[in-house]
C-alpha cells in the first residue's frame, strides 16, 4: 500500500507542472488496496479455501477468519501492546460466541464494501471536478468516510456487545431476537 502512495507522489511531484488529479489520488488508492486486501480474505473464507500464507497469527492451510479479525488483532496486540495474551484471549472469544464471529463477520463486509466505494467515489469525483476541487476531494473524501465508518463501527459493535451479554447472561428474548 505504501509502494503505491509513494509512487504516486513521486510522479506526481517530478514535472514542473504536477498532474494535480494524480497527486489527488493516494488516499483512493490506499483504499482500492485496502479493499481489495480485506475482501479477497473474506471471499477465501466464504469459498473454505485454506489460506496460502501466514495471515496475522493464522497459519497457512486454515480457513481464514473475516477479515477484520487481523486488523484487531494486529492494532491490540502490536500497536496497542496487548502482545501474545491479547492474541490468545482474542482467539478464545471468537471460539467462544457465535454472536461475536458473526459481529466481524459483519464488520469485514461493512469495512470492505465501504473502503472501496468511498474510492470509486473519489476517483470518479477526482476525474470529474475540476482540478482544484479535485484535490481537495481527493484528500478530503477518504478522511471523512473514516469517520464514518468508524462512529457507525463503535454503535455497532456497542450493541453486539451488549445483545452477546445478555445472551451468555441467559436472557434467551435476546437471542431470539438476534437470529430472526
Amino acid at each position: 500500500m505504501w509502494m503505491v502512495l509513494m509512487i504516486e507522489l513521486i510522479v506526481g511531484t517530478v514535472p514542473e507542472n504536477p498532474p494535480i488529479r494524480l497527486l489527488s489520488m493516494p488516499l483512493a488508492s490506499c483504499l482500492y488496496v485496502f479493499g481489495v486486501i480485506l475482501l479477497t480474505i473474506d471471499v477465501t473464507r466464504l469459498l473454505g479455501l485454506p489460506a496460502p500464507l501466514k495471515i496475522s497469527s493464522q497459519t497457512p492451510g486454515t480457513t481464514p477468519f473475516p477479515a477484520i479479525y487481523f486488523i484487531i488483532e494486529d492494532v491490540v496486540a502490536v500497536d496497542g501492546y496487548g502482545g501474545t495474551e491479547f492474541r490468545s484471549r482474542l482467539m478464545q472469544r471468537y471460539e467462544a460466541s457465535e454472536i461475536f464471529r458473526a459481529m466481524l463477520r459483519v464488520m469485514s463486509v461493512f469495512w470492505w464494501m465501504g473502503a472501496l466505494s468511498a474510492a470509486v467515489l473519489t476517483t470518479v469525483l477526482v476525474f470529474t471536478l475540476p482540478k482544484d476541487a479535485a484535490f481537495v476531494v481527493g484528500w478530503t473524501v477518504p478522511f471523512v468516510w473514516a469517520g464514518i465508518w468508524a462512529c457507525a463501527t463503535l454503535v455497532y459493535v456497542r450493541r453486539m456487545l451488549r445483545v452477546e451479554l445478555s445472551v451468555w447472561k441467559g436472557d434467551s428474548s435476546v437471542e431470539a431476537k438476534t437470529a430472526a
